[in-house]
């Protein structure tokens, strides 16, 4: 019996773009909540953003933040793994010596970035709508950092990705995180996952998890129900054999199963 549901955002929950969630989904985590079956939104956005997004049943869920460096409940943090000062500061060199490549510092509450790019600045702040702190200098936030993104313009972060996984994928894990975003981070979401399945006490057979990309690899294979979206890019649709084409068709036929 499933008792836990897991899904990424971006490009799974939210598709095509989409910045806000449609009403069905906030009907599909109550009727789940009545269930007995926990809700996880599991994403690399911040906290502030996404209980923004979930504003209507944030009390009944759990948040996996920072793709994985931060797990909330009820605004307390139940889990966080920092990026150690010294190799933060490495990386945030290191990204900033490529050409066409932002920073984004992830705190508990806030986002940290220059304001040396317009778009990109407005980018964060009006579409994605996070919590920001514009700073002077990146290695001056005082704060702990969760995870660490390089913004690469053009959609070209994958061309990046094994550069940067070859100089520091022994020491953190770097994850493409979309078309623009790579995440640097001392955890993932399957981190994540098995400290709520620790939590809890459930079974790996109990819990399902839903995803797009290779930042959520981690994610669904610590649970024993996968699935990824059928629009994902065929490496991706590889992990596991469960596609969908929508979390909410899914959740639809789970609930009405009998408990």
């Amino acid at each position: 019996m499933i008792k836990m549901v897991a899904s990424d955002l971006d490009g799974t929950l939210l598709q095509n773009g989409a910045q806000v969630l449609k009403p069905p989904v906030f009907e599909l985590i109550r009727g789940l909540r009545e269930k007995g079956i926990l809700f996880v939104a599991a994403s690399g956005r911040q906290y502030p953003n996404m209980r923004r997004m979930f504003s209507e049943v944030w009390k009944d869920i759990l948040f996996v933040c920072e793709s994985g460096a931060l797990v909330m409940s009820h605004d307390q943090a139940i889990f966080t793994s920092p990026v150690p000062r010294a190799l933060g500061d490495a990386i945030i060199s290191d990204i900033l010596e490529h050409e066409g490549c932002e920073v984004l510092l992830s705190g508990v509450d806030t986002s940290y970035f220059t304001s040396r790019c317009r778009e990109y600045a407005d980018f964060i702040t009006y579409t994605m709508k996070n919590t920001v702190t514009i700073v002077d200098d990146l290695f001056s936030v005082d704060r702990d950092i969760l995870k660490i993104s390089a913004f690469v313009h053009n959609g070209r972060a994958a061309e990046l990705v094994p550069a940067f996984t070859e100089r520091w994928g022994s020491r953190i894990s770097v994850a493409l995180s979309g078309a623009e975003w790579i995440d640097f981070t001392t955890a993932n979401k399957g981190t994540a996952i098995r400290v709520l399945q620790e939590r809890f006490g459930f079974e790996r057979d109990e819990i399902m998890a839903f995803g797009d990309n290779f930042n959520d690899r981690e994610m669904l294979e610590a649970v024993g129900h996968p699935y990824v979206m059928e629009n994902a890019a065929p490496d991706v649709r590889a992990l596991c054999p469960n596609h969908c084409r929508r979390v909410e068709e899914v959740l639809e036929t789970l609930l009405s199963r009998p408990f």
